[in-house]
């Protein structure tokens, strides 16, 4: 740990601070009220006041720990001491001075720190009152504003305790003098110079006053000035207060009484000081008042710091009452609220004269709020750091209101507590403000997870909901039902009469979905002219039932022409899949309800070799039913994807076998073939819809899909030997392919046959926007291109494949 420097008065720093006996009296009230304050104003956990003499640092009030004093080598406070405003250590982990300290590195694990000097009129710094906390934080200048505040109320108490100290002691001094006054008059001089006071004495009968030496320094006089009079001491008195100080020792020479009041005095220069005067009558033999004894002292710089102390009070408490904060005080044994001010029970909806017992506090909380507040408060006087909390209360016109208190436990000199003390004020906005955010973020999700169009639920909405669903069905035992819905021919509504009566179509599906379904049910758009339905407890009821059951449903809906007498029927392909009973992954269950959709959409009843394969490798590998969803994606974005992908397979798998591949080689092209366009799910949907030719930014977003394909495959452990031909099967067979440019037998081979098969279905397969070309035109492409684009063996064994199945078809 670094070495720490020293104030540079640090001698007469502590001299100060052991004069004044400060380390060794007990903390005051205000001590705690102050700290209580401090961390909640400034919203920390913890808050002190330290003072620091020579070895170490004595903490005088914290709440938030529980530690009365630490060496000195491990203070921030030490740090703070050696500048004159607040240190702030946003991060003491990034501090040099404080990265190793022990309350860093170990318990509490201080992060932030924020301390305030507490500096006397004389300049001494002795030491802070502070702010920690256990994350990194800043404090905003209000808050500055504050701490630095209460510091100074902090310093003028301690200043002015001190002074009561010395006077008491030279009272004190000064009494036991006068019983042997000729063996102590120099320590008495000695003690009147070091309290600034002079004594004095005024004989009635004469007229005649003498003063101590001290009191001619007071006044600014010599004695050679001229002998001291009692006339000519009031003419160093303020006008306003002579007339008080002659009425004062008039009324003590009748009555006898002792007397005590302040009083300003003018000085050479005309300035005033401030002076404490005390005095008592002395009797004579006859009974009567013969003389009056008394002293000046002075006290100028206690009155300043006085009237600073209340300046900075009024400041306080118009910095609360603008925050509508009240500090507050419960004595236990009495029950009652001590110095419960006006805007304490403002906060309670009372006038300032009501009553404020604890049994008025806990009755004005609000009866679901009661317990939580005698628990808090409870835990309060159990812990050795305050606590804190936010409830409501009833005011007595029924209004409700939220609080928050933050509290912490006096405890008596046997360590029991004695009371609770703490700040209290108003979070009614607050709250208000958050219920209102609350609402605004619900209504928001819930427009995020609507489909604008029809009102349902969209796709996000959709993948949500299944999840929390799927959850439910896995722990209740139940069966769970999702239902893939595509509106025939929708194309041509589009076509026909317009995109808006496109929209009126959707609308009126949607429409009749909600009236078929339960309340239960989840129906959504997933996209498109795609719907989907979750259908929860469908335990007892078959795959084809529920088909039947939506198809009657939806039987009988239609669209009519303005002005036609013939009305165009609205019809629909289901697929159906169940959660649970088929797949135990929900992503998989949306993949056998869209692959039965697309089976029915197109007549097919057997399941394909793509769906074998899909079958298989959800089964064997983990995450390939995620990568195969995301081909899904790509297909809702472009209708293309997911039957190139199956066609490209198949071609592939025939180039495989009559190249005498093995069978692993086989399923493993044939995997690469059903994710080889994965990566177009980073392409924008107009650039893979586009019908036209590509600019050249289009055509450079295109070549990035085989490479984020690759990244996207590479996430699933067991592809590793499908990720050549994902990344690729855009290279050509010269070396202006994509994405880096291999050429010849450097490219894979997995990835030369799926270029092959991949050409040919692209040319082969129609588009929305162009139909395709036909096959012996392809053909005739692919064997052109061969030895330039296509690696010229692969080319060969494609079109001997394809000539021998044709062969087969027409001997068929």
């Amino acid at each position: 740990m670094m070495t720490l420097p020293m104030p540079e008065n640090e001698t007469e720093r502590l001299k100060w601070l052991h004069e004044s006996r400060i380390l060794d009296t007990p903390p005051e009230d205000l001590f705690d009220e102050v700290t209580c304050m401090a961390a909640d104003l400034c919203g920390a956990p913890v808050a002190a006041i330290i003072l620091i003499d020579a070895e170490r640092q004595w903490f005088k009030s914290i709440v938030g720990y529980d530690v009365r004093e630490t060496p000195r080598d491990a203070a921030f406070c030490a740090h703070t001491i050696l500048q004159s405003d607040i240190l702030i250590v946003p991060d003491a982990r990034h501090d040099e001075r404080f990265a190793q300290n022990p309350f860093v590195i170990g318990a509490p694990s201080v992060r932030f720190y924020a301390g305030a000097p507490l500096i006397t009129s004389e300049g001494y710094a002795l030491g802070s009152l502070c702010i920690l906390d256990l994350k990194p934080r800043s404090l905003t200048a209000e808050q500055q504003v504050i701490l630095r505040m209460l510091a100074r109320q902090v310093a003028s108490r301690i200043e002015l305790q001190r002074q009561l100290i010395v006077q008491q002691q030279l009272i004190d001094e000064s009494s036991s003098a006068q019983a042997s006054l000729k063996q102590s008059e120099e320590r008495l001089k000695e003690a009147q110079s070091l309290a600034q006071m002079g004594s004095w004495e005024f004989e009635i009968a004469t007229r005649r006053i003498s003063w101590s030496d001290e009191l001619f320094h007071l006044l600014e006089l010599a004695p050679s000035d001229g002998e001291p009079s009692i006339e000519r001491l009031r003419t160093f008195y303020h006008p306003d207060d002579a007339v008080m100080q002659a009425e004062i020792a008039g009324r003590s020479i009748e009555t006898g009484e002792p007397f005590e009041f302040d009083i300003r005095v003018m000085r050479r220069d005309g300035s005033l000081r401030w002076m404490h005067s005390m005095g008592r009558a002395v009797r004579g033999a006859d009974g009567s008042v013969h003389r009056l004894v008394g002293t000046l002292m002075n006290i100028h710089e206690r009155r300043m710091a006085d009237d600073a102390l209340r300046e900075s009070e009024n400041r306080l408490s118009m910095v609360l009452e603008k925050g509508r904060f009240s500090a507050w005080r419960l004595d236990l044994a009495s029950n009652e609220f001590i110095g419960a001010n006006a805007p304490a029970k403002a906060l309670f909806g009372l006038s300032p004269d009501a009553a404020f017992t604890r049994a008025d506090y806990l009755g004005a909380v609000h009866p679901d709020d009661r317990a939580y507040v005698q628990e808090s408060m409870q835990a309060t006087l159990e812990a050795a750091r305050y606590t804190e909390a936010e409830f409501r209360v009833v005011w007595p016109d029924g209004s409700i209101h939220w609080l928050s208190a933050r509290g912490s436990a006096i405890f008596g000199d046997d360590g029991q507590p004695v009371g609770v003390s703490g700040v209290m004020h108003d979070i009614t906005d607050r709250k208000w403000a958050e219920a209102q955010r609350e609402q605004a973020l619900r209504e928001a999700e819930e427009r995020a997870d609507r489909d604008p169009l029809t009102g349902l639920w969209n796709h996000r909405a959709f993948h949500k909901r299944l999840e929390e669903e799927a959850a439910r069905s896995e722990r209740d035992g139940g069966a769970l039902t999702v239902a893939m819905i595509d509106v025939d021919n929708f194309q041509f509504f589009n076509d026909a009469y317009g995109h808006v009566i496109g929209d009126d179509v959707l609308r009126a599906v949607g429409a009749r979905l909600q009236s078929m379904c339960r309340p239960y049910d989840t129906i959504a758009r997933f996209g498109g002219d795609e719907f989907v339905l979750i259908l929860p407890a469908a335990e007892t009821t078959s795959r084809i039932e529920i088909e039947r059951r939506l198809q009657d449903g939806l039987r009988g809906l239609a669209y009519t022409p303005a002005g036609s007498e013939i009305s165009v029927p609205i019809s629909a392909t289901i697929g159906v899949s169940t959660f649970a009973r088929e797949s135990s992954d929900r992503h998989e269950v949306i993949r056998l309800a869209d692959e039965r959709l697309r089976r029915a959409k197109t007549g097919a009843e057997v399941e394909t070799e793509a769906d074998q394969v899909r079958a298989t490798m959800t089964t064997t590998l983990e995450g390939f039913s995620m990568l195969d969803a995301l081909v899904t994606a790509v297909d809702n974005k472009d209708r293309y994807t997911r039957r190139h992908s199956e066609d490209v397979m198949a071609y592939c798998l025939t180039i495989a076998r009559a190249m005498g591949m093995s069978e692993e080689e086989q399923t493993t092209i044939g995997v690469a073939a059903l994710l080889h366009d994965v990566g177009k799910i980073g392409v924008p949907d107009a650039v893979l819809r586009k019908p036209g030719r590509l600019t050249d930014f289009e055509y450079e977003a295109i070549q990035h899909h085989p490479q984020m394909g690759a990244a996207i495959v590479s996430t699933v452990a067991g592809l590793e030997a499908a990720l050549d031909a994902v990344r690729h099967h855009h290279e050509r067979w010269d070396g202006d392919g994509y994405p880096s440019g291999l050429s010849g037998t450097d490219i894979p081979l997995i990835a030369r046959m799926m270029a092959v098969a991949d050409a040919f279905s692209a040319m082969t397969t129609d588009r929305p926007y162009r139909l395709g070309m036909p096959p012996a035109k392809a053909l005739s492409i692919l064997e052109n291109g061969a030895g330039s684009q296509w690696d010229p063996s692969c080319v060969r064994v494609f079109l001997q494949s394809f000539a021998a199945e044709c062969e087969r078809s027409r001997a068929a």
